[in-house]
């Protein structure tokens, strides 16, 4: 199932299941409006009369919700032309005019656009980390005692041993975070619908209206409000990345374009090349390790510039992708449901009264 309105088990779409919810619920309350006529029960025509209201009120925010997603998100989510490929693209600096088609449909797809981006360049910066690891922790192996007591370092590399380790750590966390929200991305794209359908037809009748408003307000938010509040937030906040890099080339014109093969957007990671660890081979020799120390001294200021300058960057800007920026807008889906709860004819405290009414 992909998208919003997409069929349920391949019977019945959401729209269908929705709008026959609410046509029970209004042929309900005009049969009970007719009888209360009827037997001259003016209370009871009064609460029929409010039923109708709001039975008469859920078709009408099914046909709203239907016509913001279908058109508001054809109009923000296009992958050829639209506000999100705009938005994508200035935030990595490509200019707006680069030829290139992503593939993303939806405001969703969009956001994990940003998420794998940065998360494609952590493998990469991994194999670097795991030839260097080799000849450092070799040589960080080798102690030497200082004044018959202390022992240090022979190499002088541990430092670079433990900022290794720490960051090898740190990556194996940001990535378990990725693929978690990926999944949960997944599973709001495929059933955010069906949930609001079930929503819907909890919202037509009254023990449990409050549930059913609440169930609506927080599908469409995870839906559509969530990876719009992403888009924009990470736009104006994602940080850049030495590493994370647009590949770049010129146009017609003679203006520099983001490169585009077979149509997709290209990006490098700007990472140092390392020996293969095979090539290493095995034991670890004072002769070894003196040609060790030589490499590492021949690529001192690439490596230098990686553990100091490159690392804090490409930290930053996955931290900021993958954890700051989605509870950020976590924050502002929070805020419209409990706004979007009562404009769907809810209230939150309803919920409770509404399932005691139910049992």
């Amino acid at each position: 199932m992909m998208g919003f309105g997409s069929s349920f088990l391949n019977t019945a779409d959401f729209t269908t299941l929705s709008m026959a919810a609410a046509a029970i619920s209004v042929i309900a309350s005009s049969m009970l409006i007719m009888i209360s006529r009827l037997f001259a029960l003016k209370d009871l025509e009064q609460v029929a009369k409010t039923e109708f209201v709001y039975a008469a009120s859920t078709v009408f925010i099914v046909v709203m919700v239907l016509a913001i997603v279908n058109v508001g998100e054809r109009a923000l989510a296009a992958p050829d032309s639209s506000l999100a490929r705009s938005l994508y693209l200035i935030s990595f600096g490509c200019p707006v005019n680069s030829i290139a088609v992503f593939d993303a449909n939806t405001l969703i797809d969009w956001m994990k656009l940003y998420l794998e981006t940065p998360a494609k360049c952590v493998q990469s910066f991994m194999v670097v980390l795991y030839g260097l690891s080799v000849p450092v922790e070799a040589m960080a192996s080798v102690y030497m005692e200082i004044f018959m007591s202390e022992h240090a370092s022979g190499f002088g590399v541990k430092w670079i041993a433990e900022r290794i380790t720490n960051t090898t750590q740190s990556m194996s966390f940001y990535m378990y975070m990725f693929y978690l929200l990926v999944h949960v991305l997944n599973f709001v794209k495929g059933y955010a619908g069906f949930f609001f359908s079930i929503g819907v037809i909890l919202r037509a009748f009254p023990p449990t209206r409050g549930g059913g408003a609440y169930l609506m307000a927080i599908s469409f938010g995870l839906y559509f409000v969530f990876p719009l509040a992403y888009i924009l937030v990470a736009t104006m906040a994602l940080p850049p990345s030495d590493i994370v890099v647009p590949e770049m080339t010129t146009d017609m014109a003679g203006s520099q374009v983001c490169q585009s093969r077979d149509g997709n957007f290209q990006y490098i990671c700007a990472l140092p090349e390392v020996t293969s660890p095979q090539d290493y081979g095995c034991g670890a020799s004072i002769g070894k390790m003196n040609d060790f120390q030589a490499q590492l001294e021949e690529n001192a200021s690439i490596l230098e510039n990686m553990f100091n300058s490159k690392i804090l960057s490409f930290t930053r800007h996955l931290i900021s992708a993958i954890c700051i920026l989605p509870m950020i807008s976590m924050v502002i889906l929070l805020t419209f449901v409990l706004n979007a709860t009562n404009l769907f004819g809810g209230n939150i405290p309803e919920i409770g009264r509404g399932l005691v009414k139910l049992i």
